[in-house]
């Protein structure tokens, strides 16, 4: 006999409800500002002949694109589950995180390969004008930054609403502001008689640091759509806590998968001794389900009983 819990819906799905509309305002605020500004770094960027405020108007560009998906992730989020989507749209947070990330990894190849033209080939480029838009990026990106915030509901691994499009967003717009920083002293160098290829090199290095964050966010969102086990628990943790409830002689087949917005589904094989009751086995399964739910916050849990291991391998994959 088996059960599903899902997490209650009373104060917990409140708080959950009034913290992404929140997060989706702030989301919609510094999408606005990026849009508009990414929109005024390439016509600048075109004007002046520089790179690297190309590069830093691609990234800006992204960053706009990034918090858009957000925005949308969190809004599809917290749809609930319908027949054709059991367990939610949860991994729609992961997936606008993939996604985001891929379109910087395009870009920054192409910034790339227009730097790399350009240190081979260096054009004059007006220092004041890379200083004013760099200057114009940092109070645009650090503004975006303060908007969207630090992740809230954070408790060490476990990251609720809109993790890993939220953590995405803020991503490209803290490597954009560092790159803001390295557009403006460019910019300075420029100004005071520094060689041309200062701006396509500093348009490299700002590719680098953007392509290592990048990196990380792809593994990120990729061990969540493939289903990898949390880290903040595991297979062995579910076991020992089922081991020691009262009744409980064997605990196998243990599957563990995040489901989006922070929250793992578990499922057991669970060996209870003595005969149970269909009311005892229901029983003994709410409670079972209670406790991972209190000690690793597995809010969807499916406990098959036993009352011997079960001789199937085909569990056992």
């Amino acid at each position: 006999m088996g059960e599903n819990r899902t997490q209650p819906a009373d104060e917990p799905h409140r708080h959950t409800h009034g913290t992404s509309q929140a997060t989706a305002r702030r989301l919609g605020g510094a999408s606005a500002a990026n849009v508009a500004f990414a929109i005024v770094q390439v016509v600048v960027g075109l004007a002046i002949g520089s790179v690297v405020v190309l590069a830093d108007a691609a990234h800006q560009a992204v960053d706009a694109l990034g918090l858009v998906t957000a925005l949308i992730a969190v809004r599809m989020a917290r749809r609930p589950a319908d027949e054709q989507w059991t367990y939610g749209l949860g991994k729609s947070d992961a997936l606008g995180g993939f996604v985001s990330a891929l379109l910087l990894v395009v870009s920054v190849v192409w910034i790339v390969w227009e730097s790399i033209g350009r240190l081979f080939s260096p054009q004059e480029v007006d220092g004041s004008g890379v200083i004013v838009i760099g200057v114009i990026a940092i109070v645009v990106n650090g503004a975006s930054v303060l908007l969207v915030g630090r992740d809230h509901g954070h408790d060490g691994d476990h990251v609720h609403d809109g993790a890993i499009s939220l953590r995405a967003a803020r991503l490209h717009l803290l490597t954009d502001l560092a790159g803001s920083v390295i557009v403006v002293l460019s910019g300075v160098l420029l100004a005071v008689g520094g060689p041309a290829w200062i701006d396509p090199a500093a348009s490299l290095l700002l590719s680098v640091a953007v392509l290592w964050s990048t990196w990380r966010l792809i593994v990120a969102a990729s061990q969540l759509l493939l289903d990898r086990t949390p880290a903040r628990v595991s297979t062995s943790d579910v076991i020992d806590v089922l081991l020691e409830q009262p009744g409980v002689d064997d605990v196998h087949h243990v599957h563990l998968r995040p489901i989006g917005g922070g929250r793992v589904s578990a499922t057991a094989h669970v060996v209870v001794d003595g005969e149970l009751s269909v009311h005892d086995a229901q029983s003994t399964v709410e409670h079972l389900s209670s406790v991972l739910e209190q000690r690793h916050l597995i809010g969807h849990s499916t406990l098959q009983l036993e009352c011997h291991d079960c001789a199937d391998d085909v569990h056992a994959h």
